[in-house]
């Protein structure tokens, strides 16, 4: 008899601190980037690493506390291209996979990461 797919969340499999420590990880990593790190000149990286994890959480199934600013509102003075985008799911792609986490469960974040696509493209000059 074949096993059945079990229905928890990303939350529940990864964890909490895990989720804590991707999103650590992967901030540091934008923050340095030479393609997407000027977008966050000027930037607080601790309030946006801080505001990350709890958009994180929820998004991967545990609680929904995030309280800031809607995507689009946040990322609209940015210029962000598609090639910005794809250059951040690489990022994420590369902490997660250096973090250990299984490549079904990779998949799984980033699929959830695509939807937030449009929001977060700059809707200025035909970006979409």
């Amino acid at each position: 008899m074949p096993l059945e797919k079990q229905d928890r969340s990303l939350y529940e499999i990864l964890g909490q601190t895990k989720i804590e420590e991707v999103i650590r990880e992967f901030y540091t990593r934008v923050f340095n980037d030479p393609m997407i790190g000027h977008f966050f000149f000027n930037v607080d990286q601790e309030h946006i690493t801080r505001q990350q994890v709890i958009f994180a959480t929820g998004l991967l199934g545990g609680p929904r506390n995030y309280r800031g600013k809607p995507l689009r509102a946040a990322h609209s003075p940015f210029p962000i291209r598609p090639p910005h985008f794809a250059r951040r799911q690489v990022i994420l792609r590369d902490v997660l996979t250096d973090q250990n986490v299984s490549h079904e469960h990779i998949e799984e974040w980033l699929n959830l990461e695509i939807q937030f696509k449009s929001s977060i493209l700059s809707h200025n000059a035909g970006c979409r």
